[in-house]
Formats: structure tokens, sequence, C-alpha cells
């Protein structure tokens, strides 16, 4: 048994790292990092769009390095990124692609409105990248903001964001309903129910 499993946060109710959830990996040790507290994992060098678990990095060109925050493995076990093509322009809050688990598919929302300038082909080969390393080399597009000036101000610095999140944490780490068993769930195949 891993030494990060058993543990729990100091947040009640809440475990750390149940088993439905893929720890982020230090790039230095190529351990994981246990989720004593999912708010300190938070890239402090990024700004959020809080509704869409989505952060953004910008470079001095001018462009824009997105990505999911590591509060999306919550989701499930994922199996598939399938973006958009680049040059696709793309409103804020509109999909830009998806994520698909073995039985739900997730959309990305573009936290800014923009136009795709490439995706990242080593996520959509290996999408464990997007949970591993979320904030690294789990980056999912590289954009050009289309409205930047109006949009900005909707994005949250670290410390903004940690605030908005800390009473919404509980229910986004709720495991969804179709990755775990419940003993009062209970099929019938003879009564078909």
């Amino acid at each position: 048994m891993s030494r990060w499993a058993g543990q729990t946060s100091n947040l009640v109710g809440v475990a750390s790292n149940p088993w439905w959830v893929r720890l982020p990996y230090s790039s230095a040790t190529n351990r994981p990092i246990p989720m004593t507290d999912p708010l300190a994992q938070l890239a402090t060098d990024c700004l959020y769009a809080p509704e869409q678990d989505m952060w953004v990095r910008f470079d001095a060109d001018g462009h824009a390095r997105i990505g999911a925050t590591h509060l999306v493995s919550a989701h499930g076990q994922f199996m598939l990124f399938t973006p958009r093509p680049a040059g696709s322009t793309i409103d804020r809050d509109r999909s830009m692609g998806v994520m698909e688990t073995g039985k739900t598919a997730v959309a990305i929302h573009a936290p800014l409105s923009c136009r795709i300038i490439e995706a990242n082909a080593s996520a959509v080969d290996n999408i464990h990248l997007i949970i591993t390393d979320p904030y690294g080399a789990g980056w999912l597009f590289d954009i050009e903001p289309t409205a930047l000036a109006t949009e900005r101000a909707m994005l949250m610095d670290v410390a903004t964001y940690s605030e908005w999140l800390q009473p919404r944490l509980a229910e986004k780490l709720v495991p969804p309903i179709d990755d775990f068993y419940t003993e009062d769930f209970d099929i019938d195949p003879n009564r078909g129910y």
C-alpha cells in the first residue's frame, strides 16, 4: 500500500486522496504530492476562471496557455482528450473540446474568448499528463485572447480563487455517482430494474 493512502485533509468530511482522485506528481521527485490541502496545490503564477475550473498563464507575446485545475480529476478517470482544431475561434464559456471518462464526457469551457493556436499534442496522446501535472506538462491549449480588455477582470488571482473555492471545495471533490458502488443500489436482472 502507498504511503499516501489513508491520509486525510483538515477539511471536515473530505478525504484528501480517495481512490478516485489521481494525485499530481512532483516533477522534482517523481512522487505523488499528498493532497492534504487541495488549495495549496494551486499554481501561484496563474489566473483562474472559477466557474470553469481552468487556469490561464499569460506569455510575454500576448498569447496565453490554459489548462484544467487539479480539481478536474475528481470528475473520474479520464481516457480521452479531444480538442477543437487549431485556428478555431471560441467565445468565452463555449466548448474548446471534450475530456471523456468511460461513462461521461466533460466539456472544456473557454475561460476567455480566443483563437486556438495549438492544442497540447502530448496531452492528446497521454491524457494522464492533465491529471499528474496539470499546471506544467498537462496544459491544454495555447491561445490568442480576442476580448482580453473586457474579460480579464473575470479571472481571479490565486488568493481570490482560493477564497472563492473554499466554501465550494467539498462539492468539487465528490466523485461522480457512476464511479463508486453503493450497497443500496440493487439491480435485479430478472425484473429489469
